[in-house]
């Protein structure tokens, strides 16, 4: 049996349970019960972020947690006064919505984090809690952003580093909540989005994952020549300021192309739509620019390097300028 459980089966866990946040205790008996404060809340080191919820009465959410509020030595709202890679766990209960500077902040919640530390954050669900389309909260004048589960991962996904951080529990909370009460009086019940994430090693191909300056610049440029091409419906008065591109470079992939001429159609251009024939045969001259990395090419795509053994293909940079980049074959 968990040391959490242990705890409950002493009858210990009542002083706590009517002493930590209000939020938190809505649902404590539950996440006691099915082992989320065992799985995610059991270390030894743990900072509870802004855990009095303005009561000055409550206490941090474990025994060994360390409670941290505006006030607490070394903290300024924004960095922790703890080491990297110090902390088993961050929580933080109906705090993040509070913060203009959710970027740095969250941020620095996942530096004191260790490799395999928890980040858990719950946050009031706009549809649950706020009931409106937009700020101001009629509810607590003091939010500064309404969430969804949606746009809770895309702060996460701004501000933490890419490849650094993994979903391990996602839910709408919603136990006891009552969606009969009309939208002049308060929510009842618990109105709340729960995640947690681990962070993890970042992976070394990590890298690789991120497009380079040169590669953006690539891609921008690739792009602009394009759309100038099919917005004046003919090749020469685009490709006449066509200047050959780095070897290393990224371009702009075929599918995302198409999607954008023949499926949607562009709308800076009237909502065009082409057929893939129509746009290949547009697009195609322009690849004629491209100074195209064989060497790359090869290695990438090994059957390639066979064809080119075997005395079946010989123009390596014809072949992706023909089908490769049609294919969605780039190099790394």
């Amino acid at each position: 049996m968990g040391r959490w459980m242990e705890e409950k089966k002493q009858g210990t866990t009542e002083a706590r349970r009517t002493r930590i946040g209000i939020e938190f205790r809505k649902a404590y008996d539950r996440r006691l019960k099915d082992g989320f404060i065992e799985r995610f809340l059991s270390g030894k080191h743990i900072l509870d972020v802004g855990y009095r919820g303005g009561d000055p009465n409550s206490m941090p959410i474990t025994d060994e947690a360390i409670g941290v509020e505006l006030g607490y030595p070394g903290y300024d709202g924004v960095t922790l006064p703890f080491p990297d890679g110090s902390q088993d766990a961050v929580m933080a209960s109906h705090v993040l919505e509070h913060i203009s500077l959710y970027q740095a902040v969250l941020a620095d919640w996942y530096r004191v984090l260790r490799v395999g530390g928890y980040l858990v954050i719950f946050v009031p669900h706009r549809f649950l809690f706020e009931r409106r389309p937009d700020l101001p909260s009629k509810w607590n004048g003091d939010h500064r952003r309404f969430y969804t589960a949606t746009s809770l991962l895309a702060e996460l996904d701004e501000s933490l580093p890419l490849n650094g951080w993994r979903i391990r529990h996602l839910v709408d909370n919603d136990a006891g909540y009552d969606y009969k009460i009309p939208l002049h009086l308060p929510p009842q019940g618990s109105y709340e989005i729960e995640l947690v994430v681990e962070k993890i090693e970042i992976p070394e191909y990590t890298a690789r994952m991120v497009l380079s300056p040169l590669e953006k610049g690539n891609r921008e440029t690739f792009d602009a020549f394009i759309f100038e091409t099919i917005a004046q419906q003919y090749v020469d008065a685009a490709f006449s300021s066509v200047k050959p591109f780095s070897a290393s470079g990224y371009f702009t992939p075929w599918n995302q192309l198409r999607e954008r001429f023949v499926i949607r159609g562009a709308p800076e251009i009237g909502g065009l739509k082409l057929t893939d024939e129509r746009l290949k045969s547009l697009v195609r001259p322009l690849l004629d620019a491209v100074d195209v990395d064989v060497e790359s090419y090869s290695k990438t795509y090994h059957e390639l390097q066979k064809a080119v053994a075997d005395g079946r293909l010989s123009d390596l940079a014809l072949h992706w300028r023909n089908h490769g980049y049609f294919e969605g074959r780039t190099w790394d």
